[in-house]
Formats: C-alpha cells, structure tokens, sequence
C-alpha cells in the first residue's frame, strides 16, 4: 500500500526541489502561491495513488472541493496541480487551464496517470507524456525536473490559453516572442548593450532594475494579453504605451520616475537587434539600417536614442553634450566642494538627460537666446509636475546641480542661436542664475541620500563595500546572527541591485558579507582638512550618513516626543512606553535587545541607559527605529503615531514599513475538533478565542501564569489593562506576550483541558 504524505511535507517536498531557482514564496500551505520566472502560481499537491481500476496501471489524483479554491479560481494566476508519486519521487500534472476550469466543479475531480509512465520518468530521468483516451495529456517528470518544468510549462500545454486565440490556432510566434520578452535572463546582455551604446552606469542600473522587477514581479505577466495580440518583438512598440497606461504600471511608472516607457523601449532596442543579428542570411532586414519618416516619432518618444556627440550648432545642443557635462566637472573641481559633491552634480544632469526628461521640454530652452536666460527656464522646467515631484523626492538635489550648471555656462560658453555675437556680462548687469561670483559664500544645498554604490564601485564594475546603511538594515537579521543565512542574505541583494553588478560574483558577494563589522557597520566618511586659503571651510567631521530626517513620536495623550539627535526620541519614547513592556515585544538588533537590563562586550557603547536599570539599543538606523516603535505599538495596542520629519522643511509623511524578511514574522492556526479554523492575522485574536472555547474559568484554574499574575483575571495592573482583552462573565485574558509564548499558553490550555485543539505556529 503507498504511504500518503501529508500536505505540509508536500510542500516542504516541492520548496527543497526548487532550491536555487528564483522564485518567492507568498503565502497559502498546499494550496500556496508562488512568484517563479516573473510568474505568479498557485500550487496544489495531492499524492498519487491507484485508481483501483482493473488495471492496476491506473493511478490518479483526487481534486477535493475546498472553500479555499473559490479566489484562485477567480484569480488571474496560473493553477498548478501536481500529483506526487512518494515512492518514485517524480510528479505528473495536467494542462493547468483545464485543471483550473474544474475547481469545485463537484466534489471531487479525478486527474489520471500510469504507474509504468511514472516509473520510467524516474528510471530515465527524463519528463514524459502520455496521450489519456478521455482525460486529455499527463505530463510526468522526476521531482529534481521541477525548474526545467516550470521554465517550459506553457510549451507542454498549447491546447488552451491566450496564446491560441488573435487569429490562428497556436500562434507560435507569438507565444516565443513573449517567451523571450519575459526571459529575466537577458538582462544581463542588455547591460552590456547599454554599456556598449555608451550609456552611463547610473542609467545602466535604473534601466536594468526597472526591466527586471517587471518581469520578477509578475507585473508583465498578469498583463500578457497586452503583448498576446501581437505577433512579434518589433510590434511590441504598439504594446508599451498600453501597458504603461495600465493603472498599476502607471502607479509604478510615477514611483520610478517615468522609466518605464524608456527602459522598456531600450530593452526592445537590444532584443530585436539581437533577434535580427541571429536570423539566416536574407530573411529580414537588420534593424541598424535608416527607418524611414513613418518611425520617426516612435524614435523621438524613446529617450534613451538621443544622441548628444553631434556638432554644436545651437544652445540647447552643446547644453546636452557629453563635452559639457565633462567641463562642468572641471570647472567644479577647483572650487572647494566635497569630491562627492562634484559627482553628485554631474549625475544628477546627466540623470535628467539620459532619461529625456530635458529633452522632452525642450521648448522651454529653445525660447532662450542665452545661457543667462536658462536660468528662468531652469525654474519653469522644476515647477513641471513630475519633475517638481522627482525634485522634491532627491531632496532638490536636481535643481541645486541645475543652478551650478547653468551659472558654469553662463560664465564660460559663448553659443548663441542664429549666429548672434556672443552675449558677455557687463559690469552692473545682474549676476547669473547661481553663479558663485558674489562677495558673500554660497551655503550648501540641503545633503542628499548618497549613492552608497558609485562611491564604492571599481573599474571592474565590482562593489567593493557594502556601504549602503539602508541594505546593511536589510541584511542584518540574516547575517548579524549565531548561524549566518548567506542564501537569503545574497536573495536580498538581488531584489534591491537586480543585475547592476553583473560582474559580480557568488565568492565576491561572500566576501563583502564577510567583511562587514557589525559592531560598527556604518561607512564613516573622512574629515575634510581645513584651508585658510579657502572662501568656503569644513573642519567638522562628517555625519555616518547623510541625515534627510529626525523622529517624531506622537502618543494618544497629545504627548509629543521630537529631539534633533533621533536616538534621544528613541529612548525616550521606549521610557514613556515602559520598557517592561518593550521587552515583551522581543525585539533585538545585532543580537542585543533594543530593551535590555545588562550591557552588551560589543555594543555597551551604543546601549543608552533610561533608568530602573534599563538600557536601550541604539546601534540602528533612523528608519529601523521608526520601525521599531510601529512594531512596539502595534504588538501592544498603544495607537503610537510614528513620523520620519524632513529636514527639508517638506511635508512630514508616515514612514513605510520596512519589508520583514520572511519568515521572521509567525502566525498562529488552531483547527477545532468539529473542523472550524482560525488562522488570524493577530495571534492574540487565536489565545482569546481559545480560552472562550475552552471557558475563562477552567482557564484561570489551569494557573498558568503571565506577566507576574494569572492568565486569566479581573483587576489586571495599570500597565496591563490594554493588553487585557476579555473572554467572558468579566473575566480578561492577560495577551501582553510574543508569539512563543502565545503557541504555548495554547498548546498548555488543550492538553490539559483536553480539548483535542490542533495547533501549528506558521
């Protein structure tokens, strides 16, 4: 008789073989969803069993009715069913459309295999079909197949889809130039086009980065009936305007600075001109050749074709050259700003050019008949909606590199427009927009987020720091531990770099992990030696970072908690909450709790002393800690209002949570004897609905004790009265634990009063 396994290790089964493979897992225990090659799917895994036919060749897979299949079978992601043979670890599975148009169509759907066909696939190690006389095609294949599967999973099943319809029964071609489009393994060529193309590294990663999340994100796939309807890549120009319509590309498209259309089209540029160099002699024309006038606006649409190496011959040209932007740097240099400074300016034009964005206001500076009135363009181009908005998000740090722009043309270019004399300052006219010819110094602008990665990049175009504290933030929970998950550590910085770093490797990425020093894992920068020489003088030392924001805490008694050093609002916040509550919450960074009665070796300097001999945990970043007292609030219920405030002066917003790396944060499911389950979103909501199951009373006799006192009371302590929910004839349930702690009162509740509860922390 074949062994059944249970669902829980069915998935542990499928997750272990696709180890290595880039996907993520989102949610659901058989049925889960996934996100694999840029895919969105929901897998469900039944075993394989005899169909106790007559002939024993028979096998099959049984597709219950469950509550559970409704959203996905409304869903637009792809159905997987997979039929799990134990004892020839190898799978069999059916066209998912098929699959999918039968969930809770009756109450049980049976899905048919040959024992003999799923045990050649594993003695052959090879996949295998088979045509059934009613039930369509079982594809079957060894369970270590499972990636080359999923990489080819719509070639196996051409019967039904969207590729079918637009015109002819199967559309290959279609189907192979989405197959291709979507195909995340390209981008790493198409850096190397864009480098050969001469586009700088800035651009080089955003176009990159945006093609790829794209793609990982499912965010092309759910919308594939856009490019569906076209048969080849060079139609696909037709099909970007629609799909960057789209609301949620939209959404997208605001958030990344209006990349989308210009990476997209610079991402077909490279597939069909790869396309067309691989194609037989004589069967197409290659897309380098002239268009004619009929394309000419496609091509002024796509930013990333205009060419700036071309002869001056009017204003607005020489502004956009390469030459230009390579004087702006010489002539910066010499004039005492900070080396990071001079980099900053010319990236941030060269930025604002590279993604068109001058381009496509051209006609503010075609108006001017001089540099000097540039500048009155400059501020009409940053009152633009959307670049005001992408101003406002860098800090004005596009502006201020502006103003220095225009003031080093104003003072040494001479072009003019229709071969007018060169227009030359006069002695009283007013001086330049932002020239530093003035009696009085010039302050800095406002200091930006650095750009952790250029500073810290070499010729080869490998990293060579780790430097970024908001990716340091991301990488400490797996690396700054007993037992380093380098795995989940290196996935993270795919998902924040994607292929900026393809000359990176595996080794290269170990050793920088490596070679962080979590006692101090910030990049200090290096003092700036003083010149009397010099109109403009730093002797301070420079910050760890580049301060944008300090913390506001706001408390439901109006009490309002705001100090310039965020690391005194920090603790002070924890003091007003009471630490001993905090330390229920069981936060901790660097292995030390952020509410701790001892001092830390290695981090006691960081650890700030708030009094009853409590210390708090400071080694963090500015949004760490804002996120630290979201979390202190939401775990016990105190209706915190926690603000980043810009220093800026701009409007003061809600920080967004940062992403927790999964499986950090546990759920709590119980399954009643009679079948109900709970599984909610807050695991207090399960203990308390566990002790109304149970009755408070019996509860409260168990004597099972929390916080001091008894699970179950009447009269909890002042500090414990929010956390106290109640359960029944006045009874309170003390919920002021962690999620441990909770699985166990629960557990320790169903064993004792024997409820027969099943309970699974997830």
């Amino acid at each position: 008789m074949v062994q059944k396994i249970d669902r829980q290790e069915l998935q542990m089964l499928f997750l272990e073989a696709l180890s290595g493979a880039s996907y993520r897992y989102i949610e659901g225990l058989n049925p889960f969803r996934i996100l694999l090659n840029g895919t969105e799917y929901w897998i469900y895994i039944k075993n394989l069993t005899s169909a106790h036919f007559e002939n024993p060749d028979v096998w099959r897979a049984q597709l219950p009715q469950r509550d559970d299949f409704e959203p996905i079978k409304e869903s637009e992601a792809d159905f997987i069913l997979l039929g799990y043979d134990g004892d020839n670890d190898v799978y069999a599975t059916w066209n998912p459309v098929w699959v999918k148009q039968r969930l809770n169509s009756t109450g049980n759907v049976s899905f048919y295999s040959r024992l003999s066909l799923q045990q050649q696939a594993r003695e052959e190690k090879q996949l295998k079909r088979m045509e059934l006389s009613n039930e369509g095609e079982v594809v079957v294949f060894p369970r270590e197949l499972i990636r080359m599967f999923f990489i080819n999973v719509q070639s196996y099943f051409l019967a039904e889809g969207d590729y079918v319809a637009m015109g002819s029964k199967r559309r290959p071609e279609a189907n192979e130039a989405f197959k291709t489009f979507t195909d995340s393994a390209n981008v790493a060529e198409f850096a190397k086009y864009l480098a050969d193309e001469g586009m700088s590294q800035v651009t080089i990663g955003n176009y990159c980065r945006v093609v790829k999340n794209l793609i990982s994100d499912g965010t092309i796939t759910r919308n594939r009936k856009i490019f569906y309807a076209f048969d080849s890549l060079s139609e696909y120009r037709l099909a970007i305007p629609q799909f960057v319509a789209l609301d949620e590309v939209h959404e997208k498209n605001e958030k990344w600075h209006n990349l989308i259309s210009a990476a997209l089209n610079a991402y077909l540029d490279y597939l069909t001109r790869i396309s067309q160099e691989i194609r037989p002699e004589g069967t197409g024309n290659l897309i380098l050749e002239i268009e004619d006038d009929t394309e000419s606006d496609t091509q002024t649409e796509n930013p990333v074709e205009e060419a700036f190496d071309v002869p001056v011959t009017n204003l607005f040209e020489y502004f956009c050259s390469d030459g230009a932007l390579q004087k702006f740097e010489e002539y910066l240099t010499p004039k005492d700003y900070l080396p990071a400074t001079v980099k900053r300016y010319v990236r941030a034009i060269k930025f604002l050019l590279n993604a068109g964005m001058i381009q496509l206001h051209r006609d503010l500076f075609d108006a001017c008949s001089s540099y000097k009135e540039y500048a009155d363009a400059a501020d009409r181009f940053f009152s633009i909606p959307d670049i005001h908005a992408l101003n406002e998000h860098k800090h004005h740090d596009y502006s201020a590199a502006m103003k220095q722009y225009v003031a080093f043309l104003s003072e040494t270019q001479a072009y003019a427009r229709n071969d007018e004399e060169p227009h030359l300052l006069q002695e009283r006219e007013p001086l330049p927009y932002g020239s530093h010819m003035v009696e009085e110094p010039v302050s800095e602008p406002e200091p930006i987020v650095h750009d952790w990665e250029a500073e810290y990049t070499d010729e080869n175009g490998k990293l060579t720091r780790i430097a970024n504290p908001e990716l340091i933030d991301i990488l400490r929970p797996y690396l700054d531990v007993e037992y380093p998950k380098k795995a989940a550590a290196f996935n993270a910085i795919e998902r924040i770099y994607g292929n900026r770093f393809p000359n990176m490797t595996l080794a290269d990425w170990g050793k920088l992990m490596n070679a962080i020093n979590w006692a101090d894992p910030y990049v200090h920068d290096a003092p700036v030696s003083s010149s009397s020489s010099s109109p403009i003088s730093v002797t301070l030392e420079a910050p760890k970072r580049s301060k944008t924001h300090i913390l506001r805490v706001e408390f439901p008694d109006g009490t309002v908690l705001q100090d310039k050093n965020v690391s005194e609002t920090y603790a002070r916040a924890i003091k007003l909450i009471d630490p001993d509550l905090v330390a229920l919450v069981n936060l901790s960074h660097a292995g030390v709790g952020v509410v701790s009665k001892t001092l830390d070796s290695r981090y006691a300097q960081y650890q700030k002393p708030i009094g009853d001999g409590w210390y708090v945990m400071t080694n963090s970043s500015t949004n760490t800690k804002c996120n630290d007292l979201q979390t202190i609030s939401d775990e016990l219920e105190l209706d915190l209002k926690v603000y980043l405030v810009p220093l800026d002066g701009s409007e003061i917003t809600v920080l967004p949570h940062v992403e927790i790396p999964e499986g950090t944060r546990a759920k709590i499911r119980v399954t009643f004897p009679e079948g109900r389950v709970i599984f909610p979103a807050k695991v207090l909501e399960a203990l308390v609905e566990v002790v109304k199951y149970a009755g408070a009373d019996r509860v409260r006799d168990l004597g099972i004790i929390c916080c001091g006192d008894n699970l179950i009371l009447k009269n909890p302590a002042p500090r414990y009265e929010k956390p106290c929910k109640p359960v029944g004839n006045g009874w309170l349930c003390n919920t002021c634990s962690d999620t441990g702690t909770k699985f166990a009162q629960i557990s320790e509740i169903s064993n004792r009063l024997g409820l027969g509860l099943k309970v699974e922390m997830i």
